[in-house]
């Protein structure tokens, strides 16, 4: 398989406050000098409502003005359709909305099938929190030699 150029991927939902997301996805795409990919996903069940498509148009314009591309999905399993794609589209990181209290478990799904992909959330506030994938060697080599010290 002819794997595409590695990208910085945001995962937006019709807000607008997700402008904030393609934000600072961009800024992180800069800073590692790779393109922007836009992503979102909407329940198949659900379909789009004409406000969610105004919404659309302005996070559309929003990527568009970081040069990125914006793909919209209809799928009942947003959080595989968002897995697949940043494996399909190479993202070497994920940005997302930080979730709310009692969120649906979203970003840990997609934490579940690519456990190896950064991903940054990004609260109301702009401030960001990572999701840094843990090196099992590492992890393993720190265990090893904690209980070595202990005998």
């Amino acid at each position: 398989m002819n794997k595409k150029h590695p990208c910085v991927m945001v995962c937006v939902t019709p807000q607008e406050s997700c402008a904030r997301l393609i934000e600072a996805g961009a800024r992180i795409a800069k800073e590692e000098k790779l393109p922007l990919e836009v992503i979102s996903v909407f329940r198949q069940s659900s379909g789009l409502n004409a406000n969610e498509n105004n919404v659309l148009e302005n996070l559309f314009e929003c990527a568009k003005n970081f040069n990125a591309s914006m793909n919209i999905f209809f799928n009942d399993s947003p959080a595989l359709v968002v897995a697949v794609a940043t494996k399909k589209h190479n993202a070497t990181t994920l940005v997302t909305g930080f979730p709310a209290e009692g969120s649906s478990g979203f970003i840990a799904r997609i934490h579940e099938i690519v456990p190896d992909l950064p991903i940054t959330m990004v609260d109301k506030e702009s401030n960001e929190y990572k999701i840094i994938p843990v090196d099992k060697k590492e992890i393993e080599e720190a265990r090893c030699s904690v209980l070595s010290s202990v005998h």
